[in-house]
This record gives structure tokens, sequence and C-alpha cells, in this order.
């Protein structure tokens, strides 16, 4: 086996992945499961530093269920992308398709689990926050006003939504003790870890 990078986790292994020279695998992953392809034999390795290291980590990515993989990446890839068209309107950055593509997964998923009146544009944008740093999220009430949505509506979808990805904490009968769902969010990454593990990329699976 070649020399390869140790991480310290599950999430610093699949970030490194996902931001490593991201224009150079073509259609992305979610894409392709959309249309129902299969990833290449060898996917990444292209012959550059840190490309086969990368392509590893997007074939066992490759392997988990629709959810899980959309997930991963909605939480580690770059949002938006370098851009050198040229053009005068260009503003040197790019949406990443492979970002939207996966938001655009769990919105499609999350129908599901939002109950009532399911209001497509509020559920995408909930999720768009889930997966962005606090100090740019939208708060309910602008969620509201943008999509032309009741706040109420917008509260319970963004509980609703919240609670499938990231889980949840109950009281206990008495009062004193907590039961925790666990959201899918943390079912992915914890799969993740253990093939990491497995895999001897983890820093801790190789000084354990």
């Amino acid at each position: 086996m070649m020399d390869e990078i140790q991480f310290k986790s599950a999430f610093d292994a699949v970030r490194f992945a996902l931001c490593y020279s991201t224009q150079q695998y073509g259609e992305t992953m979610m894409a392709k499961r959309l249309k129902g392809e299969s990833v290449e034999k060898g996917m990444g390795l292209v012959g550059l530093d840190g490309a086969g290291q990368s392509g590893q980590i997007r074939r066992e990515m490759w392997e988990l269920p629709d959810l899980h993989l959309a997930v991963l990446i909605a939480r580690t890839a770059p949002h938006d992308t370098p851009c050198s068209c040229g053009r005068p309107c260009c503003s040197k950055r790019r949406p990443n398709e492979e970002w939207r593509a996966a938001i655009t997964w769990l919105t499609e998923a999350s129908t599901a689990f939002v109950s009532g009146f399911s209001h497509y544009r509020v559920r995408r944008t909930i999720i768009e926050n889930i997966f962005t740093a606090k100090k740019q999220r939208k708060s309910l009430n602008d969620i509201a006003d943008e999509c032309g949505a009741h706040r109420n509506t917008v509260s319970a979808q963004n509980s609703a939504v919240r609670r499938w990805i990231e889980g949840s904490r109950r009281a206990g009968r008495k009062g004193n003790e907590k039961s925790e769902e666990k959201g899918v969010e943390e079912v992915a990454w914890a799969a993740m870890e253990r093939r990491f593990g497995e895999l001897r990329l983890l820093e801790t699976a190789v000084t354990a």
C-alpha cells in the first residue's frame, strides 16, 4: 500500500477528498447516483499528488446508501469553487454542483418527514441552513418572508427536518433521564469512522 496521509477523523478525510481539486472528477457522485450510473473503477486516480487517496476515499463513500452519501457531501463539500471563465460578469467563484446536488437530493427526500403542507422552498432553505456556517444562516422569520410561508409552517418543518438529520434528545419518564434519537448524519459519520479505521486511514487506528 502506498504511503498515505493519516487523518484525525472521518470528517477530515472526507473533507480532504471533496476539497481536493474539485474540478478534476467530472460529473459529481450525486449526479451519477441520480442517473443510476456506477462509479468508475479507480475513480480519482489521475496521477497527481493526493489524487489516489482522494479517489480511495470517494470510492468508500460511494458504497454508502444514497441518504448517507448526500448528508456527508452536504456537510463537507465546498459550497462554491474557483471560476476563471474570464467573462465580464465573473465573480471568480461559481456554485459547486456536487454540494448543490446533495442539497437537492435531501430536499426531495425530506418530504417524507414533514406533516401537513410541504413547502419545497422552505425545506430546501432549511436544509441549506443546516449545512451552512451559523453566521451565514437565515432566521426562520427570514425564511418565511422569502418563501411566502407562514412562520408556524417554517418552524414546524424546521423542527422535523432537523430531527431527521441531526437527531434529538428527549427527557425520560422521570424527567431526570434523557433518551437520544440519532440523526442520519451521526449514523453516516459512524459508518465512515468504522470503515476508515479498518483501512488505517485514521491516526487513532494507527496509534491505538
